[in-house]
């Protein structure tokens, strides 16, 4: 059971020792109050719950070759760091504060529920990711209407 279901946009606020409070909405949809921790693709930070981190680590892991520097370049930056990470009573998390300097995530952020995962990132940096990517999105959008299915 991944985080499947999690949709949504929330403004959150890390405080100084890097503890974040997740929504009422995410906590309900974490069983055993636990997550990975790790660096996403973009300039953000990645919760996954245990089992579907499993999955998506196994198989990277399995799709490496120790030969290519390409697949070890992404393991340094997704199964490297990686680090669990439990919910307190309160229904805070503590980010490392080492992966929070390396992807730019400060005080105030967005979280942002991915389906199975779910991303944390600074306010400031993915406003200017937005910007960057509208026409890309748009382009997207609009391919998804040549994909048959018309009515």
């Amino acid at each position: 059971m991944g985080l499947v279901g999690i949709w949504g946009q929330f403004n959150v606020t890390i405080d100084e020792k890097g503890r974040m409070s997740l929504p009422a909405k995410i906590r309900g949809k974490i069983p055993e109050d636990s997550l990975v921790l790790t660096k996403g693709a973009e300039r953000c930070l990645w919760l996954y719950l245990p089992q579907a981190w499993e999955r998506v680590s196994q198989q990277l892991v399995h799709d490496a070759s120790v030969f290519n520097l390409s697949t070890q370049d992404v393991l340094r930056r997704f199964i490297a760091p990686a680090e669990d990470v439990t919910l307190d009573k309160s229904g805070r998390v503590k980010l490392s504060l080492s992966l929070m300097k390396s992807m730019d995530v400060s005080r105030d952020c967005y979280l942002l529920g991915m389906g199975e995962r779910l991303e944390i990132w600074d306010e400031t940096v993915y406003e200017r990711f937005e910007e960057e990517r509208a026409s890309r999105v748009k382009e997207t959008w609009e391919g998804f209407g040549d994909m048959g299915g018309h009515e």
